[in-house]
């Protein structure tokens, strides 16, 4: 009996498994009303590629927070200047037994085409300049899909426009 109480006992001290756990949290980003805006505040505006693998990263001291970052192939620039290749970083990710959850983030996906709108850093990957609006699916025949209900309808011809 006594034997039986103890296991039962050392059942119940037990730590919790702490090793899957979600951290969930907001971040406000501008908004911009139409494409002329969302250029101009742009650093770079490209067609890019990205490689099929993304890699997560903690807090840095140029990056305060857990993200994700993909290697990017750069295509037709419409603004800015660009290596061939580009890192660009999404808030998020699963480090080190979390996944850190954006609310309302439309995250990138591995190996797909897009048109993106970034601000560029001297030393930490490229940033979307909001997840809704700042990344654009492009298909093959050059139509432009936003990834999110927040994104503006535009045409290649009209970011041409632009561009000069």
């Amino acid at each position: 009996m006594l034997a039986v109480l103890l296991l039962a006992l050392a059942g119940c001290n037990r730590m919790p498994d702490m090793a899957a756990k979600t951290v969930k949290y907001q971040v406000d980003y501008p908004q911009y009303q139409t494409l002329a805006e969302l250029f101009a505040k742009a650093d770079l505006v490209a067609e890019v590629t990205l490689a099929g693998k993304a890699e997560v990263r903690g807090a840095t001291t140029t990056v305060p927070d857990v993200h994700t970052v993909f290697a990017a192939t750069v295509g037709r620039i419409f603004k800015g200047e660009a290596p061939p290749v580009l890192e660009i970083k999404q808030g998020g990710g699963r480090y080190k037994g979390t996944e850190f959850i954006e609310a309302g983030s439309v995250s990138l996906r591995p190996s797909g085409h897009y048109l993106v709108f970034v601000e560029l850093y001297p030393d930490a990957p490229a940033s979307l300049l909001n997840p809704a609006q700042g990344q654009y699916r492009l298909e093959n025949d050059g139509t432009v899909t936003p990834v999110d209900e927040a994104g503006l309808r535009f045409t290649l011809a009209d970011l041409g426009r632009l561009g000069g």
